[in-house]
């Protein structure tokens, strides 16, 4: 099959190399563009597929990505947790992770909490007020934000928010400081929403005061393959405006992430 990939000029160009060698013609999309507007991805997939006789795949209205997660990520888990898993924490990207996931281990292991972690921008948490600013940075609502993957201006079809029983947020610079954390401090090479993920996690552990005799699992849905010129490029990450020797310091200084991005970190409003 003639394989189009349409994404926007934010994803990795990692990402786009990956797709042109497997084959596939890559078309850009403005990033900024809102998900019905007639220059977005998503309304380019549905024109294409329409004038070339095609199929979307479309994994924000699939029945099969949330499938997927509950008839085979869920129950990897739960061999490996043995069922004894008190919180399980994903990012919501399409929610076909947290949905799919979510539901078998509800039927699997009763009274265990979902936890999902949307990144500021996004309108994807529950209930809606939390989505409006970032307390520490500023960050507001439908602003554009550097993490891919997760996070959207819509609430896809395959998304139930109905499964999840905490909704954190998270900021760009925590996301990546942590994922920089996880691959410094345990050598696993993960993506920057899953340094979203951890840093929600480490949130939430941090406020609800969970601790031993309690487990948490947290998914990383990513690796850092793509991201070798993003958040682990200590120049893109200057020059994106980030405060690089601060994040790198996070890696080395013991106490620092949490004074930096705690729930006692001083505010750092962002510009414009």
């Amino acid at each position: 099959y003639k394989m189009i990939i349409c994404l926007p000029q934010k994803m990795s160009g990692e990402k786009v190399n990956t797709m042109k060698c497997l084959g596939a013609e890559i078309l850009r999309t403005p990033t900024e563009a809102a998900w019905d507007a007639l220059d977005s991805h998503i309304f380019l997939s549905q024109r294409l597929a329409k004038e070339l006789n095609g199929h979307v795949l479309d994994q924000y209205k699939n029945p099969a990505n949330p499938l997927a997660h509950y008839e085979g990520t869920a129950e990897e888990i739960f061999e490996q947790t043995g069922g004894k898993l008190d919180y399980m924490v994903m990012s919501a990207g399409t929610g076909g992770t947290v949905t799919g996931t979510a539901l078998k281990l509800k039927e699997k292991i009763p009274g265990i909490k979902i936890v999902a972690v949307d990144p500021y921008g996004s309108i994807l948490a529950k209930p809606d007020n939390v989505n409006e600013t970032s307390p520490r940075t500023g960050h507001k609502k439908l602003q554009g934000y550097h993490v891919e993957g997760i996070g959207y201006d819509f609430v896809p079809t395959v998304l139930d928010q109905g499964v999840v029983d905490y909704w954190v947020k998270t900021d760009d610079d925590e996301s990546f400081a942590m994922g920089r954390n996880v691959v410094r401090h345990e050598g696993l090479l993960i993506g920057g929403s899953c340094g979203a993920t951890m840093a929600g996690a480490y949130k939430f552990i941090k406020e609800n005061n969970i601790g031993a005799g309690k487990t948490v699992g947290v998914l990383f849905a990513d690796s850092s393959r793509n991201y070798m010129s993003k958040f682990m490029d200590d120049g893109w990450m200057a020059s994106e405006g980030f405060k690089i020797d601060e994040l790198v310091r996070t890696t080395n200084e013991k106490g620092l992430f949490e004074k930096l991005f705690g729930s006692g970190a001083a505010s750092t409003k962002e510009k414009g």
